[in-house]
């Protein structure tokens, strides 16, 4: 299955998956310009507790995005001018670079690299580290209270908040309605109970894939590099409870009612109607509406239920972008406003309407009327209130092999329930081990 487990690298697709069935830009343009004009009238209540005096009257701005952003950023930088007529003299550019490419391009030489860039937080660690972004230093505390918790968390070290929050990303399950019922899809052990048609398979998931497979780990207390995810040193997924969850996925990898799908795989199931329900993420929405019509069902992940009777909701594993400002900067004080802005409610919400991007704004993702035009994210903002904050410390490169090996050794049948503890001891023994060993 998939080989490359940076979540940015091979599984954001949210915002820039070109089949996500969406209208092109140059459709929607019109849409965002004038959601964020609205906008503008209300966003200049961001108490930025600075003068309109202290900014500068000529600031020169860069800020990075996707190519697919492009459209929608130039209509975010008139309505920002529209909202801070401090900015109307500005000079803000844009330039291509992606979220997933921004950690990269920024340490070539951070002295060229733009003022604003999107980034994800899993590259959060070493662009801090490498002193490259600059320290929050106006309003956190409102950007703590406006957005998720774990996003907040995801943009914070030491204390110190060095990103705002604007899209998350993680995934959920997607299921046949015609197969399954709301009920049944809330515990995966009834949904596996159940005898579906001849050759149709009750549930599927990248099973040597450790973006997916560690939330079964997570959901059962087990941590990676300690509780706040920055101690290289600690993974507990070979504790007692670890020990249960790898006998539960040795079940399922052997289960004959389980099969073992990437997208692609997924997908033509699916479209085959072979499939009963499977977990993945929102760019991958599209298609399977477009598959499973009227019978589109989307639910959180369901729990799961251990060998001794205990019932686990997984936890899943979540990244967010955040938007970040360049240390070097000529202009610290005008790039937060704008880094601010950009994120703000009414710059996520554009970018759930045209991107189908899901937001970390707590208004936003509460908004259940809004939501509800896009079944996928509104279960994705339910289902990240609970996910598990990628560790972005240089050891999580550390974390996708020895996963995927165990994951590929319990479909093998390798691992055994005899051997559990001595394989999780082996996996556990890799993800810790010396960076280049």
């Amino acid at each position: 299955m998939a080989k490359n487990f940076s979540c940015y690298d091979s599984h954001n697709k949210t915002n820039s998956h070109p089949k996500d069935g969406r209208k092109g830009y140059h459709i929607m343009k019109k849409k965002a310009v004038s959601v964020l004009m609205a906008a503008a009238m209300t966003a200049s209540v961001m108490a930025m507790n600075v003068s309109a005096a202290e900014y500068a009257s000529d600031a020169k701005i860069k800020v990075w995005g996707s190519q697919e952003d492009q459209e929608m950023l130039q209509g975010m930088i008139e309505s920002f001018k529209e909202a801070y007529p401090e900015a109307a003299g500005w000079t803000i550019e844009t330039a291509v670079v992606s979220a997933a490419d921004a950690k990269t391009e920024v340490l070539k030489d951070p002295s060229v690299a733009a003022d604003v860039f999107e980034f994800a937080s899993d590259q959060l660690a070493e662009l801090q580290s490498a002193g490259v972004l600059y320290r929050i230093t106006k309003n956190k505390d409102e950007i703590i209270a406006n957005n998720l918790e774990n996003a907040v968390d995801a943009a914070t070290i030491d204390g110190e908040m060095y990103g705002y929050p604007n899209t998350s990303n993680s995934f959920f399950m997607y299921y046949d309605t015609s197969m399954y019922t709301e009920d049944e899809v809330k515990n995966l052990n009834t949904m596996l109970e159940k005898e579906l048609d001849s050759g149709v398979a009750n549930f599927s998931m990248d099973l040597d894939n450790g973006w997916y497979i560690s939330s079964f780990f997570f959901g059962a207390g087990c941590t990676l590099f300690g509780e706040d995810g920055a101690d290289p040193t600690q993974c507990d997924f070979n504790n007692e409870m670890g020990v249960l969850v790898g006998d539960y996925l040795l079940d399922l990898a052997t289960n004959a009612k389980v099969k073992n799908h990437d997208d692609a795989l997924l997908l033509a199931a699916f479209k085959d109607g072979t499939l009963g329900a499977t977990l993945t993420g929102t760019w991958n929405a599209a298609a399977i509406e477009e598959y499973l019509g009227e019978n589109f069902g989307v639910a959180t992940v369901p729990t799961i239920t251990l060998e001794d009777g205990t019932e686990i909701s997984p936890s899943t594993i979540v990244n967010f972008n955040l938007y970040g400002v360049n240390a070097q900067t000529q202009y610290p004080l005008e790039s937060m406003l704008f880094a601010e802005y950009l994120s703000s409610e009414e710059c996520q919400k554009t970018r759930f309407e045209v991107r189908n991007s899901s937001p970390t704004n707590l208004n936003l993702v509460n908004d259940t009327e809004l939501l509800s035009t896009s079944p996928a994210v509104a279960v994705l903002s339910e289902q990240v209130k609970t996910s598990t904050v990628q560790p972005s410390i240089p050891q999580i490169a550390n974390f996708w092999s020895p996963m995927e090996a165990f994951g590929q050794d319990c479909i093998a049948k390798a691992v055994t329930k005899d051997n559990m503890q001595e394989k999780l001891d082996t996996m556990v023994q890799g993800i810790l081990s010396k960076l280049g060993e």
